[in-house]
């Protein structure tokens, strides 16, 4: 809890020169690692994690004899995995992103990710920029100022090694035929990774009415749509929206991924919340 503690304090001294997102993100990742003690899991590491009771299959080595002459059982001592891992981080900066503020709602749930895995002595990376991935809270300034770097969905600067891990949130208004090869690549060198859908609740449910233009905003040169009775397309809408979200699910299965579906009006302490745990079961 030390280190916790200790970056909790620095937090509160770091918030009065905070940008207004970030100061966002550092409150909610803060609220959320109340209680938290990071990804850990048993391995080759020197410290200490816990105890447990000895079981069939265990090494004679690992048995730790003083804890045993204080109980009736036999007791294992674990150690921490103390490799750090590498997660990769990604928020779409596309136009459709600005529609009802989604690129911000991402930039908050990346940056207050980012915090907690920093916090939990995990390194972590942005796809698509030549920052190097960083360690310790510190880092959170560097990655912040980087975002802006990240414009699109590219593995550059810097390669995606082997059993890292991936989040890339977005909307996913692009042809999924883009998305799952470069999903497939990355998954083809063992990467884990997670899919994380942002919508708007009238996105889902398009709920005007009347005569509707719609203009693609990736596309402004495009002729807009001019639907006279909006009314009449909203089934055909919402199959289509919904039929959207089941390929990314599939997509996200057939590569041994996760999928989360977020609307923009959950919690962001709700949203870091999933996130984190399916992260962490994916280990």
């Amino acid at each position: 809890m030390t280190q916790n503690n200790d970056n909790l304090s620095r937090a509160g001294m770091l918030a009065g020169r905070l940008p207004g997102l970030l100061l966002e993100a550092e409150r909610v990742a803060h609220s959320f690692m109340k209680g938290i003690h990071g990804r850990r899991q048993v391995g080759t590491g020197e410290a200490f994690w816990q105890f447990r009771p000895w079981q069939q299959g265990d090494a004679s080595r690992d048995i730790d004899w003083r804890q045993t002459g204080k109980r009736e059982e036999i007791f294992v001592r674990q150690t921490e995995w103390e490799a750090a891992q590498t997660v990769w981080l990604y928020r779409d900066a596309s136009e459709s992103m600005n529609y009802h503020a989604k690129k911000d709602y991402a930039e908050i749930l990346l940056l207050a990710l980012g915090i907690v895995l920093l916090n939990g002595g995990e390194r972590v990376g942005l796809l698509g920029t030549n920052l190097l991935p960083q360690t310790g809270y510190a880092a959170v300034q560097r990655i912040y100022e980087s975002l802006s770097a990240q414009t699109h969905l590219v593995e550059s600067g810097h390669t995606v090694a082997a059993k890292s891990s991936v989040i890339l949130i977005s909307d996913f208004y692009f042809p999924i035929e883009q998305l799952s090869t470069f999903c497939e690549k990355l998954a083809s060198r063992d990467v884990t990774g997670m899919l994380v859908q942002l919508f708007s609740s009238d996105e889902q449910t398009l709920p005007y009415r009347g005569r509707v233009r719609f203009q693609d905003v990736e596309d402004r040169a495009s002729e807009p749509l001019l639907v006279q009775e909006v009314e009449a397309i909203r089934s055909a809408y919402e199959q289509k929206f919904t039929a959207h979200q089941e390929n990314l699910a599939a997509l996200s299965r057939g590569l041994g991924w996760k999928f989360i579906k977020l609307s923009t009006e959950t919690q962001p302490e709700v949203a870091i919340t999933k996130l984190y745990n399916s992260l962490s079961s994916q280990k």
